[in-house]
């Protein structure tokens, strides 16, 4: 990742607060939209499990800068992802719901260059939590 594109993850990341929830929200319905046999996988009422996600995020798009920090943190949320079921191609389909719910919920805001950035970005922290997979 560029420290450019880091830059648009975070600043971008900064306007999330208000809307959360509402990202939370499409990003879960986009995903079992996208993959059905993936609802099982989550027990926790999904308010709760949006909440969490988000919190989530906001550590690892905090800690874009700090590769020393976000390597452990990613490798754990990989190993436990690993755990409750989840598949090295169900990474994919996730990147492809949370981008879109990112579209959906910032509008023309989420310029090419922003959706490049993300991508980028989530494509780095799934490379390091798959890794935690393996160990």
């Amino acid at each position: 990742m560029t420290r450019d594109e880091i830059r648009l993850v975070q600043a971008s990341f900064a306007q999330v607060d208000p809307i959360a929830n509402k990202i939370a929200a499409s990003f879960y319905g986009r995903l079992f939209e996208l993959n059905p046999a993936l609802r099982p996988l989550f027990t926790t009422e999904l308010e709760i499990q949006g909440a969490r996600f988000m919190e989530k995020l906001a550590v690892a798009v905090k800690g874009l800068e700090d590769l020393a920090f976000v390597t452990p943190f990613a490798r754990e949320l990989g190993r436990r992802h690993a755990g409750y079921g989840v598949q090295v191609k169900d990474y994919d389909t996730a990147g492809e719901a949370l981008t879109w719910a990112l579209e959906r919920e910032f509008g023309p805001a989420f310029t090419p260059d922003l959706n490049a950035a993300w991508l980028a970005a989530y494509q780095m922290l799934c490379q390091i939590m798959i890794a935690g997979t393996d160990a």
